[in-house]
């Protein structure tokens, strides 16, 4: 086409002659040289495009082969229509590409809203991480104050156990001293016997009386002042509450400082009695001596 229309602009500057038909043909020439290089820039432009327009297929190719890996996208249909031309093949997989490209777009941003809200709800956590460890701290400090009172608490309880330990070996010792001495106040001594026994073993004398050169008239008994233990029987007080008589027929007379106002007999004449000796006040019948002498009349 651009070749014929060369030749023919050729024919027309042959033909005319005139000076206004060769001023044509000059301007025919100019306008054709000028043509021929607007062709030619288009042709350049056309093979750059068409350069282009292959590394933007290279390109696409690459990214469709990125999107296909992508898990939830559709793909594209394996379909293929017939066309007149590759061009509309190109337009429809570019179509066919860009939808995918939207969808992935869209999938980029709900994954960015997504992670969005996970940063958000990381500043939460790690907010209230924050305060739980504020609180941590201070429950922390408050145990250890809670710990530093138990521990003083438990050094004055030991103190006070330690002390507690010797009040009671104390007491111990005190209760037993004073077992000892009640076991003692409560020991008590008495013997029976004739005059006559009584008198050889020492336990009681005679003092007083009338000296009639011959003998001594109305001397009285009394206990002799260094009383032998080993002619007594020992009792407690606290358990004997009674004292029988050898012979209950017979009469009886305490010649130690008891009285047997503070006892209970069956017969009483004076001061002497028949029968055994009940004591009903221990401490009353006991409290002038500890030592009871009795003598058989």
């Amino acid at each position: 086409m651009r070749r014929f229309f060369v030749l023919g602009l050729a024919s027309v500057a042959v033909a005319c002659a005139s000076p206004r038909d060769k001023a044509r043909a000059d301007s025919a020439q100019a306008l054709a040289a000028q043509q021929r290089v607007l062709m030619d820039k288009l042709s350049a432009q056309r093979d750059s495009v068409s350069q282009l327009l292959g590394d933007a297929n290279v390109f696409i190719g690459h990214i469709d082969k990125s999107i296909s890996r992508v898990k939830g996208l559709s793909h594209a249909s394996n379909t293929k229509k017939s066309s007149e031309s590759g061009l509309e093949d190109q337009l429809r997989a570019r179509k066919d590409m860009l939808r995918r490209v939207d969808a992935l777009v869209e999938r980029a941003r709900e994954t960015a809203g997504e992670v969005t809200a996970l940063k958000k709800r990381q500043a939460e956590i790690l907010a209230e991480n924050a305060k739980l460890g504020e609180e941590n701290k201070a429950l922390k400090d408050s145990l250890n104050a809670e710990e530093q009172r138990i521990a003083t608490m438990m050094s004055s309880i030991e103190q006070q156990a330690q002390t507690i330990a010797l009040l009671q070996t104390r007491l111990d010792d005190l209760g037993k001293d004073l077992a000892d001495v009640k076991t003692a106040y409560a020991k008590a001594y008495y013997v029976i016997g004739t005059e006559d026994e009584l008198l050889k073993k020492g336990v009681i004398v005679k003092e007083g009386g009338a000296n009639l050169l011959i003998k001594r008239v109305g001397r009285t008994l009394v206990p002799a002042r260094e009383l032998p233990a080993d002619a007594f029987s020992a009792i407690d007080t606290r358990e004997v509450h009674r004292i029988d008589v050898p012979d209950s027929t017979k009469k009886y007379q305490i010649v130690s400082r008891q009285s047997l106002d503070d006892a209970k007999v069956a017969m009483r004449d004076g001061n002497q009695f028949r029968g055994p000796l009940e004591i009903a006040e221990n401490d009353k019948f006991w409290a002038p001596s500890k030592f009871l002498i009795i003598v058989q009349r």
